[in-house]
């Protein structure tokens, strides 16, 4: 089916107690999957609408991914993953692991769901087999929080996104040898305050194309800036073009469609988006407004639909959340 990016109409909102950060469909689209500021998981049945809570963290949840044909992986401030098998009746956890001994910031799955990665606040990068949790490569010594990771299509290498104060970087690694092949500073992403000396910035978010050619960093166009992505050439370490929103605030989430075109999702206090965007031109093909920032997005695993993660809240302080669903028409 030929999808219309221009053209999505909403399904379902369903509310939550607190604040949602992170949303992840399972490889048959029967459950979503979504965090955020409390330690309990939401638990969506999508046909049925049903709502359930799948508890098993210490602390708040900051990612969820899903990984090969039954798993869904999260990772918690704590440092802990848990994989939740969606092959029967309701998600149930097969392993539990203390993966990080501080907070983990980035999860990412592997192109054939066999490996996942994490990275944490201390500059920790771990790679580990998406079946049983057992780890099998570190990259060490980033010095600064992990904030994204994404896995190269080929299998072999692995992209990092720290938040290095005034020069967020991203890194692309062989994760097998732990030598890193290419660093880009991204400056653009940079909201460092001197006086305050904190970066409030950073790269929040970084997705590949399926060809492993075009990065994709995520974040605000500086302090005041707007939400902004970055498009790179990754072989040459170049920047293509800047796609900007209308608000300020974050893009905290991107994605590629199978069909080629880009979604970014963010926003400010008390505002939210999602666009699709064309990778050749500068203007969106289509805007959705949203109520609260839009924290992450995950495109249903047969390309029809996608769901958005909200947190929604008058203050720079939001105390609740939503998990919306859309479908695309042709």
């Amino acid at each position: 089916m030929h999808i219309d990016p221009t053209k999505s109409r909403q399904l379902a909102e369903h509310q939550h107690d607190a604040p949602l950060t992170c949303c992840a469909f399972d490889a048959s689209g029967r459950f979503v999957i979504a965090g955020g500021r409390d330690r309990g998981l939401l638990c969506l049945d999508v046909a049925a609408g049903k709502k359930t809570v799948l508890e098993g963290h210490e602390s708040w949840i900051g990612s969820a991914v899903r990984a090969g044909s039954d798993l869904v992986l999260t990772a918690d401030f704590a440092g802990r993953v848990i994989a939740w098998d969606c092959a029967g009746e309701y998600p149930m956890a097969r392993w539990n692991i203390s993966a990080h001994a501080s907070t983990i910031y980035s999860l990412a799955t592997s192109l054939d769901g066999k490996l996942f990665a994490t990275g944490d606040r201390d500059g920790t990068i771990r790679v580990w087999q998406a079946d049983n949790g057992q780890r099998r490569h570190e990259i060490a010594g980033l010095e600064h929080p992990v904030y994204a990771l994404a896995f190269h299509p080929d299998g072999e290498r692995l992209v990092s996104a720290d938040r290095q104060p005034r020069k967020p970087r991203i890194k692309l690694w062989d994760f097998v040898t732990g030598k890193e092949q290419r660093s880009i500073d991204v400056p653009q992403l940079s909201a460092y305050r001197r006086v305050e000396d904190i970066e409030w910035g950073g790269i929040r978010a970084i997705t590949l194309s399926s060809d492993g050619n075009t990065l994709v960093a995520c974040g605000s166009n500086e302090y005041s800036g707007p939400a902004c992505a970055l498009l790179f050439d990754l072989a040459a370490g170049e920047l293509k073009r800047k796609l900007t929103s209308n608000l300020k605030g974050f893009y905290y989430s991107a994605k590629f469609h199978a069909q080629g075109f880009l979604l970014t999702a963010g926003g400010d206090i008390g505002k939210g988006e999602l666009r699709a965007w064309a990778l050749n031109q500068d203007e969106s093909l289509a805007t959705v407004a949203m109520p609260g920032p839009c924290t992450s997005i995950d495109v249903h695993p047969h390309g029809h639909g996608f769901v958005l993660s909200q947190m929604i809240g008058k203050s720079s302080y939001p105390d609740t959340g939503a998990l919306t669903l859309f479908e695309w028409s042709g």
